[in-house]
């Protein structure tokens, strides 16, 4: 990536839209939009962060491509810190790649995916973690994953990183200057130095604690539909996520492998997952695919144990039961518009929340819903926790703390300070990178190609 050149991009969907947004960054924009676009009226110099209304015209032919509004934003109180143009065309496909076409004719180039935000990052604007935040912001599915963007990107998890780099630092500095000047009396406690590496390691033990609960705000809760076959497990599936998600028919044992699908309840992201009927399998093919449903029991956030109502509680029911028990467990007492022949006090006995549903008329379904977010709401981290949800953060975070623990049975041990400050430095720089205060182009390379080319 050249940083000198300027860079244009579609930033808004392809398709038909009422709007379209092409995008110019660089020290060319400011003549580029001279060059293609006609004001309404006169102008001689356009005022910085203004919408103009004109037309795009060819200039070698003067034909007029599109009526616009156009805004010059001049650096560097821009996104990119750079010169900014934007034009709002009409959304249609034509007209945006003509427009686009027009601007590379003009000297621009076509943008790299994600090369907006990586020059707001490499001018300083914003910094790698608020950089990752802004595709997290771009793919949020649900109000907390929404939340969670917008603190990144507000700069409170940078901040966090920053105060544990700070700490670090001041821990350093006090090594250092015991390697530095041995024979001037510099006064430095061990003690103290230990009890700034405790703060920072508590810092980065509160931050990777939040983990779990990132994750699942990033992935979603994992509910599990489990029971035995023919008891109506994939109608049930299909019935909240309100779509033929999966195939029903009359035999038992029609679903052989896990089927998901993401849902919000509520403003939480879910993954719901419909699964085989766990059972003495008839052939190699269900076999496998109870086994995938024994190894994602543990997994799972909460299980949906589905039961044929008009049935007695069998064997194989209680039999399931044994294998998900120690989980977090809803009974869904299905088939409730035939003749009822279930004993609930099973589960008043369990202490396990119930709901009775039917799955073909949708009757029950929304208690259902309502319950799995009671259930999943209490695990979900608090508005004001900071967390983190980037497996690459969670990475450096135990790099840098490994490093910090070996600096402190250093000190206690009493070995020399120089391999002290070797694993203070290495806990700054893996500090460092999570920031992008350190990176290298493979990093940016494999963080800015998950984004669209217009951002």
């Amino acid at each position: 990536m050249k940083r000198d050149e300027t860079i244009c991009a579609i930033s808004t969907p392809p398709g038909e839209a009422g709007i379209g947004i092409v995008r110019i960054s660089g020290e060319s924009s400011y003549p580029i939009l001279k060059a293609v676009f006609r004001p309404k009226r006169r102008v001689r110099h356009f005022k910085s962060h203004r919408f103009y209304l004109g037309n795009i015209v060819d200039p070698t032919t003067k034909k007029i491509i599109d009526e616009v509004m156009v805004v010059y934003m001049r650096a560097p109180k821009t996104y990119t810190r750079e010169d900014i143009v934007e034009i709002h065309s009409h959304g249609g496909y034509f007209i945006q790649q003509k427009i686009l076409s027009l601007i590379i004719d003009q000297g621009a180039r076509l943008a790299e995916p994600g090369e907006f935000t990586k020059r707001a990052f490499l001018n300083g604007r914003i910094d790698l973690l608020q950089a990752e935040s802004v595709l997290a912001l771009i793919q949020s599915e649900s109000e907390k994953e929404l939340e969670c963007a917008l603190a990144q990107l507000d700069g409170k998890l940078s901040k966090k990183i920053s105060q544990i780099k700070d700490l670090i630092k001041n821990a350093l500095a006090l090594v250092e200057a015991e390697i530095d000047f041995p024979e001037e009396d510099v006064d430095v406690n061990p003690k103290e130095i230990i009890g700034i590496l405790k703060e920072a390691d508590r810092n980065i033990s509160y931050l990777l604690d939040s983990y779990s609960a990132g994750r699942m705000i990033k992935e979603g809760h994992l509910v599990l539909i489990v029971g035995r076959t023919n008891v109506g497990k994939s109608s049930l599936l299909n019935e909240i996520v309100l779509k033929e998600r999966a195939i029903v028919t009359p035999l038992p044992g029609t679903t052989r492998d896990l089927i998901e699908d993401v849902i919000r309840v509520n403003g939480i992201k879910v993954r719901i997952v419909d699964t085989a009927g766990i059972r003495d399998p008839r052939d190699v093919v269900e076999k496998e695919g109870i086994e995938r449903v024994r190894k994602k029991i543990p997994e799972a956030d909460l299980i949906l144990w589905v039961i044929d109502g008009s049935q007695r509680i069998t064997e194989e029911d209680l039999r399931i039961y044994g294998e998900i028990k120690d989980r977090e467990v809803i009974g869904v007492v299905n088939k409730i518009d035939l003749e009822q022949r279930i004993d609930l006090n099973f589960f008043k006995e369990k202490d396990i929340p119930f709901v009775r549903t039917c799955a073909l008329t949708g009757e029950g379904v929304e208690e259902l819903k309502n319950l799995i977010y009671d259930r999943l709401h209490s695990k979900s981290p608090k508005k004001e926790r900071l967390v983190i949800t980037s497996l690459r953060h969670k990475n450096a975070l135990e790099k840098a703390r490994e490093c910090i623990k070996k600096a402190l049975t250093g000190i206690e041990d009493g070995v020399p300070e120089e391999f002290t400050a070797f694993e203070l430095r290495e806990a700054l720089n893996t500090i460092g990178e999570i920031l992008g205060e350190v990176f290298n182009d493979e990093i940016l390379e494999e963080i800015f190609s998950r984004f669209c080319i217009g951002k």
